[in-house]
């Protein structure tokens, strides 16, 4: 595989960066205030063609391909800002509902997620399950041309903001089917939803994410994504690919991390020597360094498979088994070499170090990837 950037994908990681330098501390010091991300972010990533990358034009997409994505998570995720969260939502869900959606739905639900007019979620997991589909309690329930749906999601991602979400249900339609999992886009502004406060994190801070409450919720049976019954095959992929981005992120995470140490490591003197001239902290930033460059090229094979329209789903799932524990051993380390600052919020490895936390839990659990990638590979012996 050639990783050589052609001038187009030179072209989208300078802009990635123009981007952090020129918005990023702007964003961050108004989620910083108000605990909650500015109501033109999306607006500012569409300004950017950081919106819909993978999306066709026809549905007010770039055309351009999951690698140019990643690139881009990459640059926000050295930053440490928590508005990648809702670049990497508009972008799977968009992309979601062009591989599995209508012509109809396209057109109705995709443009406001490509120009920022809506806030997408993905809701699959509630107060007693995140994976399995066998114990979902929300339920959607037939009434003529419509469902009706009740039941509780839990962690959800900007929720309460406008726009539209892929909610998961158990079908009563289809009750006794070993597939009754049916996917649904709904307006999250339906008569019958409300929602929780914000969920307070470790990390990943002003992120809006909260549970959502259904109560008789109208929703046409024109919104079914996908065949009904097959919801879960939906979620499947969605979090392949979701897997990916955040691990792009988490790499962009560790990146910024080591450029943080090797940047104290050179201005913290010790006994007339700058620190990273000592040779345990020399090898520290070698070791990170090496994890850093093996998870990036990891992603980027992972990432090319997506593009290629090959099968990604378990060599996403290896990929994650992989960067999580690479990524946050990184910012460990970073933290480490920082000393006692490092503890302190005044320095940025302490938020890069609480942000990595998420990865072995959000986007599907580190243990339920491994189960995923040993499986496989046990089948395919």
């Amino acid at each position: 595989m050639d990783f050589n950037f052609s001038p187009l994908e030179k072209m989208v990681q300078k802009t990635a960066r123009d981007f952090c330098e020129k918005e990023i501390t702007k964003i961050d010091a108004y989620m910083a205030e108000h605990n909650d991300y500015p109501p033109d972010l999306l607006q500012r990533f569409a300004k950017s063609r950081l919106l819909g990358m993978d999306v066709p034009k026809e549905f007010g997409g770039i055309g351009s391909t999951n690698f140019n994505l990643i690139l881009f998570a990459e640059e926000i995720g050295k930053t440490g800002s928590t508005s990648m969260l809702p670049f990497f939502m508009n972008n799977s869900v968009a992309e979601t509902i062009c591989y599995w959606g209508t012509d109809e739905m396209k057109q109705k639900f995709v443009p406001p997620l490509c120009d920022g007019s809506s806030w997408a979620s993905m809701a699959f997991t509630e107060p007693g399950t995140g994976s399995d589909p066998k114990a979902l309690t929300m339920v959607a329930e037939p009434d003529g041309d419509d469902f009706i749906l009740n039941g509780t999601k839990r962690f959800i991602s900007m929720a309460n903001k406008p726009g539209c979400g892929v909610f998961f249900a158990k079908d009563l339609s289809l009750t006794g089917s070993k597939k009754d999992t049916t996917a649904f886009i709904v307006d999250k502004s339906s008569p019958g939803i409300s929602f929780s406060g914000h969920y307070e994190l470790m990390g990943l801070d002003g992120a809006d994410t909260c549970d959502v409450f259904f109560k008789d919720v109208r929703v046409p049976k024109a919104n079914i994504l996908g065949e009904q019954g097959k919801g879960f095959k939906i979620l499947l992929r969605w979090i392949a690919g979701e897997r990916i981005q955040q691990c792009a992120a988490m790499v962009g995470g560790a990146q910024g991390a080591l450029e943080e140490a090797a940047r104290y490591s050179k201005e913290r003197v010790v006994g007339g020597f700058p620190l990273g001239f000592m040779q345990g902290f020399t090898w520290m930033l070698a070791e990170m360094k090496t994890k850093v460059d093996a998870c990036r090229l990891m992603v980027y094979r992972t990432i090319l498979l997506q593009d290629q329209k090959q099968p990604f789903e378990v060599p996403s799932a290896e990929l994650k088994v992989f960067v999580v524990p690479m990524a946050q051993e990184v910012c460990r380390m970073a933290v480490q070499i920082h000393g006692s600052y490092g503890y302190s919020k005044e320095y940025k490895v302490e938020k890069l170090f609480r942000n990595a936390m998420h990865g072995g839990i959000v986007a599907s659990s580190l243990e339920i990837n491994k189960t995923i990638a040993g499986m496989a590979y046990l089948a395919g012996r």
